[in-house]
């Protein structure tokens, strides 16, 4: 009995031995770390996240030309890739730990003058990774340092990038016009002249600058701490106070401008449409005019064969209508007139009776 208690002393020793030394000699790296592995304060062992062959090997390049330019002892280092279990020399080896996750820094709002010379308080915020580790943590170390590092070069990136334009490619991010979507850019600027002649076109945007920002922002910081500036944006973009009202009077100053061109193009689209109309109407009524004069020449005609006809088949009695007819247009209604017998007009009456009375 008493040989098995000590047996199982010894055994128990013996695990918990192994485990200290397993825990001394073994460390995990979890899927959201990257780990520098130092030896006595001297880097031997970088593990960096799980990525493509290609951007590990231009990574392993980078990290080995860090080790070199600051002393740390790139011939004895090894670096690794990936999430596992990995061993080290117990108790003068130390692991330290760093996140392999995208993180947002937040830029304090800073004013930046333009191009065109105003002054626009510019609020925007970054995303970013430890992509060396071992560069990281000699040039900042801490997250909190590495937001000190980013807070400098962001905002002088911006500074820059923001200065060499003006507000128009600051604000607006496209050509498309606002009503319809469609765009109007400057590759086609014969669109965009037809649409709204008092529009300003814009070369590059917002887009385009916040993009150059962010290489810019990561070519330094890239080479200087290591880390990786995946997209720098504007939260919100204002005017000094003192520059609003100049902005406003130039929005009202356009938008009159735009107001009279459409104007200008209603009053031209109206008068094509009243010429075109009065031309219509001017070949309507000349062709209404010469159907009325072919008519009118028509029935004259007919007219006139009527009365030559009536004329030839009895002489004295058109002579007499005709006479009867003068006497009616030349007399006004209600007209009393005394004739004489030797009167041509009472000849004229009496031959007609006897003209009526013999047919």
């Amino acid at each position: 009995m008493r040989t098995f208690k000590l047996i199982a002393g010894l055994a128990a020793i013996v695990i918990i031995v192994t485990l200290l030394l397993a825990n001394t000699c073994m460390f995990v790296v979890h899927e959201r770390d990257q780990v520098v592995v130092t030896r006595l304060n001297k880097p031997v062992h970088v593990i960096v996240g799980d990525r493509p062959a290609e951007q590990f090997e231009k990574l392993k390049g980078e990290i080995l030309q860090s080790a070199r330019r600051t002393g740390e002892g790139a011939d004895k280092l090894r670096i690794s890739m990936g999430a596992g279990l990995y061993f080290k020399a117990p108790f003068t080896d130390t692991v330290e730990r760093f996140p392999d996750v995208l993180m947002t820094y937040d830029v304090e709002e800073e004013a930046v003058v333009l191009a065109d010379k105003k002054t626009l308080v510019v609020d925007n915020f970054a995303r970013w990774k430890i992509e060396n580790p071992l560069l990281f943590r000699i040039s900042v170390r801490t997250i909190t340092g590495a937001n000190g590092a980013l807070d400098d070069v962001i905002y002088s990136a911006v500074r820059e990038e923001l200065g060499r334009n003006d507000l128009t490619e600051v604000i607006r991010t496209t050509n498309a016009n606002v009503e319809t979507g469609e765009a109007t850019s400057a590759e086609n600027p014969e669109a965009l002249e037809e649409e709204n002649t008092m529009r300003e076109t814009i070369s590059l945007g917002r887009e385009k600058i916040m993009n150059a920002v962010t290489a810019r922002a990561n070519e330094r910081t890239r080479s200087q701490y290591g880390i990786s500036v995946v997209d720098v944006r504007i939260k919100r973009a204002d005017l000094l106070p003192e520059n609003f009202q100049a902005v406003f009077g130039r929005m009202s100053a356009e938008r009159s401008r735009i107001s009279r061109g459409y104007r200008s193009e209603g009053q031209k689209q109206a008068d094509i449409i009243m010429g075109e109309t009065d031309r219509q109407m001017q070949v309507i009524r000349a062709n209404a005019e010469r159907e009325a004069a072919m008519l009118r020449g028509t029935a004259d005609a007919e007219a006139i064969r009527i009365f030559a006809e009536a004329f030839a088949s009895n002489t004295e009695l058109y002579s007499f209508v005709r006479s009867l007819e003068v006497i009616e247009e030349s007399t006004p209604p209600g007209t009393e007139a005394i004739l004489g017998a030797n009167s041509g007009l009472f000849r004229l009456i009496n031959a007609g009776g006897e003209i009526y009375t013999t047919n």
